[in-house]
């Protein structure tokens, strides 16, 4: 029997999409092949009876495609249906940086909820959002507020689309020693970590552009996949630098994996690149980086 087989019986599970894993690598929008593909996959756990909660990047850079230099914005008063007489036409504005990763996020959040919701609808399944600030996690009350809503999506047959509510980031950073959590709360890697463990999830599945977690950089010879990860190897690997298309990088995933572990969520980074990748970690299959709780 495999090592794994007890994730077949997992009910609860919440996948993490990176930024990489749900944009394409030349930044030119989102992933759409990739991305439906894994709506196929959790559509085939909600029905066999699990239950999923959906993390996903990819605002930031879905805002980015939107407002990249040279696209068509604006409305041209000639197709306006209501024939009026012609306004002084006033001198344009200074175009303002849309580089800002707070606009970007603010712009780019509808086109990303759309997206999962459009390519959910295919499959009947209804689709609901929760965008998380820094403080909704750190104080327990706000935190529990927050996934009872959450809960009630996932009650209902809803996938909840959770997200950091990135174009409010950073905004708000309560005192050292006024949360009630013990990661740092900085992207989407920690955000996944401690709401599976509040949801109180089977497995915590964080999906990234990498086969998971090896012995040193990925692309060295030499170097190998961690099959199942301890704190001993944790403290001995170096990791590789942090996506082009967003904040986490591996070394965040395995914080954030190790936190969910010590909490009682079995963790697997794996890639997202796949074609089966989430139902072949489902199956037992030996994918990825597996983080067990203490026995």
């Amino acid at each position: 029997m495999s090592s794994r087989e007890f994730l077949r019986g997992a009910r609860r599970i919440m996948v993490k999409l990176g930024s990489a894993v749900v944009t394409r690598s030349d930044g030119a929008g989102l992933a759409l092949g990739r991305t439906a593909n894994i709506v196929e996959q959790i559509s085939h756990l909600q029905a066999s009876g699990r239950e999923v909660v959906l993390v996903s990047s990819g605002a930031v850079a879905a805002g980015r495609n939107i407002l990249r230099p040279g696209a068509r914005r604006g409305i041209d008063e000639n197709a306006l249906p209501i024939p009026s007489r012609p306004l002084e036409l006033l001198p344009p504005r200074t175009a303002a940086s849309s580089s800002d990763s707070s606009q970007l996020a603010a712009v780019g959040q509808g086109s990303l909820l759309a997206l999962y919701d459009a390519m959910f609808k295919v499959y009947g399944i209804p689709t609901g959002q929760v965008l998380f600030s820094m403080p909704d996690l750190l104080y327990t009350s706000t935190r529990q507020a927050a996934c009872s809503t959450v809960e009630g999506l996932v009650q209902s047959g809803v996938v909840p689309i959770l997200n950091e509510n990135d174009a409010l980031g950073g905004a708000v950073r309560p005192a050292e020693g006024d949360g009630s959590v013990t990661i740092d709360i900085s992207d989407n890697d920690s955000l996944a970590a401690v709401l599976a463990q509040e949801l109180d999830c089977d497995l915590l599945l964080l999906l990234s552009n990498t086969d998971g977690v090896f012995t040193g950089d990925p692309a060295e010879p030499g170097s190998e996949l961690i099959p199942l990860m301890t704190p001993e190897i944790a403290s001995q690997v170096e990791f590789a630098a942090k996506s082009s298309m967003g904040r986490g990088g591996m070394s965040s995933k395995v914080t954030a994996a190790m936190y969910a572990a010590d909490n009682g969520v079995p963790c697997v980074i794996a890639n997202g690149f796949n074609w089966r990748s989430i139902l072949d970690i489902i199956e037992g299959q030996e994918l990825g980086t597996l983080f067990t709780p203490p026995q």
